[in-house]
């Protein structure tokens, strides 16, 4: 008997409670990609909301969040762990969303396209995905733009702006946390051995880089790339019988 398994349980993807599997060793941390060179253009500059010195974290973070509402884009999580990722593809002019969590040989994948939300099965090779309506505002993440996420990461640290450097061929403003101890309510204090974050002209939150220890929890590294602008999601293969961008149904 098939199981489908709903991709909307990912949800908690969007904080930090489920990407780290149990017994994690050092190992098993993602690789901290390196800082990019700073820009020798003396007329390439980008700001982010700041006060006295100190970036303003819940100005960013209506910044980032505000921006990727309109626009279509690709957000990449990567967490400590073999395959431990969550992607999001959202293609706004199509109206279609998708999202994809890996954890070790299991894959979640599902696609809201016109109304209809398709859920991979996972241990039935005849029925390829099952299929019910949601609503017109239906998400398959509880923060598809990740501001759960960056939320709690910012939560008990300050950052300040280092630097503007280029990025991908985009100009984008480095923050740094200013402090190696973090203490956020209900936890221990942990140690922060770095946070970078690179936040562009527009305002989105491109990239960041966190490895945190815990000592009460598991620790916290991880990976974050958003790509905004794509052209469409990448339709899985198990949905190309219903494709939304050559089905008819939009």
């Amino acid at each position: 008997m098939w199981r489908a398994t709903l991709v909307v349980a990912v949800a908690v993807l969007a904080g930090c409670a489920g990407l780290v599997p149990s017994g994690a060793t050092a190992s098993d941390r993602a690789t901290v990609t390196p800082a990019p060179v700073p820009t020798d253009s003396d007329d390439v500059s980008v700001s982010v909301p700041a006060t006295n010195g100190t970036v303003d974290a819940a100005r960013l973070l209506e910044r980032h969040h505000l921006t990727l509402e309109s626009r279509s884009y690709h957000r990449h999580v990567e967490r400590a762990g073999p395959q431990n990722t969550l992607d999001v593809w959202v293609d706004r002019d199509a109206g279609v969303q998708r999202v994809r969590q890996r954890f070790g040989p299991l894959t979640d994948d599902g696609v809201i396209a016109d109304g209809t939300l398709y859920v991979n099965v996972r241990d039935d090779p005849d029925t390829p995905f099952v299929a019910r309506s949601v609503p017109a505002n239906a998400s398959l993440v509880d923060s598809p733009t990740g501001v759960a996420l960056y939320r709690h990461l910012f939560a008990g640290g300050t950052y300040r702006q280092v630097d503007t450097v280029s990025r991908n061929g985009s100009p984008v403003a480095v923050l740094v946390a200013t402090e190696t101890t973090r203490t956020r309510p209900g936890e221990n204090a942990s140690r922060v051995v770095e946070s970078r974050v690179y936040v562009d002209e527009r305002g989105v939150i491109r990239h960041v880089t966190h490895d945190e220890r815990r000592p009460a929890n598991r620790d916290l590294t991880l990976e974050v790339t958003v790509t905004p602008g794509i052209d469409r999601i990448p339709v899985p293969w198990w949905l190309e019988g219903a494709n939304p961008y050559t089905s008819g149904s939009m």
